[in-house]
């Protein structure tokens, strides 16, 4: 599913500024942007207030007005990601600014949209039956810690107002303008945190690189995020207050998205995005949980991807055949699971049995699936599910 025209190869619009301990510093970056802000974060993960304050203290300096909406609890439901879009119109806002995490930045980029929209969130973004979309308000993101790419690519998803089922929206008006990742914001995540969103990143690297969309452009991001992760996750887990390795973290994920962004997520992101919508998983659980069987599941397939994995793992590949380095790869992402004790059974969770046909039914509903290396029904997606419980 790739968001661009299947001719381009590799485009990244966005700016990204990659630096520890810069939200002093924010309010000059932003002001390139726009001189008016809304601030979005949900309730739930308006967190690091101390850091939010310097953030907002260092844009009152730079521009002419900035207000935080925070009327949102957690997942936004359709009618309010209009009134937010209504409060960003009557705001005169000319900058969209998502500071939190997964949901927060979702809810910014599909606000931007909005915001210059004739028409609501149910036209836009479900029946898909609205005008031609405007160019949106341009939207500065700044993630309290890495989601796995989706800070910096033109994805999003939406929860209908029915069902609350999850839908995703892409389209390349989404990219947002600019993104600044601190690590010194998430300074407040936990071991526990900073385990699943670094193997949630390793994830979405590996649906990445086997994407029958990926080239060597965007390979090339996802390897080194792969690597990055390797070096820097368990450090970041043992020394938690040097920033450095939590950086490195950062700096992943947005290498991870830079790369997907063109190449596509696949089938681990389909089903982690099902699992965390029928399920109590979130998202980051999901990914860390499904990658090792969804990795086994397409290891014949995608083998010469995975002596590239492998590589990235540091695994001795010398002398062996690609089918067994392409093991060594799966097996390099076991041992990191095994040293952080991150579970690997769905049944850890208290996911149900009875409910793996459901999650194999909305997962297979996701046009992520047509970019996998090979094609897959969805008796094999239960399958896999199967083997992950």
């Amino acid at each position: 599913m790739p968001i661009l025209p299947d001719w381009i190869n590799f485009s990244f619009p966005t700016k990204v500024h990659f630096e520890a301990d810069c939200g002093f510093k924010m309010g000059s970056f932003i002001k390139n942007v726009g001189t008016r802000a809304v601030i979005l974060s949900t309730q739930t993960e308006l967190e690091n207030m101390d850091e939010f304050s310097i953030i907002k203290t260092s844009l009152e300096k730079h521009i002419d007005g900035v207000i935080l909406y925070d009327n949102i609890e957690k997942e936004p439901t359709l009618k309010e990601l209009d009134t937010a879009a209504y409060f960003a119109r009557i705001s005169n806002a000319n900058c969209i600014i998502g500071y939190g995490s997964y949901e927060s930045l979702n809810a910014a980029k599909l606000v931007s949209v909005l915001a210059n929209s004739d028409s609501f969130a149910e036209e836009v973004f479900i029946s898909k039956r609205g005008p031609k979309l405007k160019k949106p308000i341009p939207t500065v993101l700044i993630p309290t810690h890495p989601i796995m790419g989706l800070e910096c690519s033109p994805i999003a998803t939406i929860y209908t107002d029915e069902d609350r089922t999850v839908r995703y929206f892409t389209h390349e008006n989404l990219f947002p303008e600019l993104v600044i990742a601190d690590a010194k914001i998430g300074a407040f995540m936990t071991s526990a945190d900073v385990a699943k969103v670094g193997v949630g990143i390793l994830a979405a690297a590996v649906d990445s690189i086997l994407s029958k969309y990926s080239n060597e452009l965007t390979n090339s991001s996802s390897l080194r995020a792969i690597e990055l992760i390797y070096k820097n996750l368990v450090p970041a887990i043992r020394d938690p207050k040097n920033l450095q390795y939590r950086n490195s973290i950062f700096g992943a994920s947005i290498l991870v998205g830079m790369s997907h962004s063109s190449s596509s997520l696949g089938l681990c992101y389909a089903l982690s995005l099902a699992a965390s919508n029928l399920t109590n998983l979130d998202i980051f659980q999901a990914m860390s949980i499904l990658l090792p069987h969804v990795m086994e599941y397409n290891l014949t397939s995608s083998a010469g991807k995975y002596v590239l994995i492998a590589k990235a793992l540091d695994e001795d590949i010398t002398n062996i055949s690609v089918i067994e380095a392409a093991i060594k790869a799966v097996e390099g992402i076991r041992k990191i699971y095994i040293e952080l004790r991150i579970p690997q059974r769905l049944s850890e969770y208290e996911v149900r049995k009875i409910d793996l046909p459901g999650i194999a039914s909305l997962a297979s509903s996701f046009s992520f699936l047509d970019c996998l290396p090979r094609e897959l029904p969805k008796n094999e997606i239960e399958t896999i599910l199967v083997a992950a419980f």
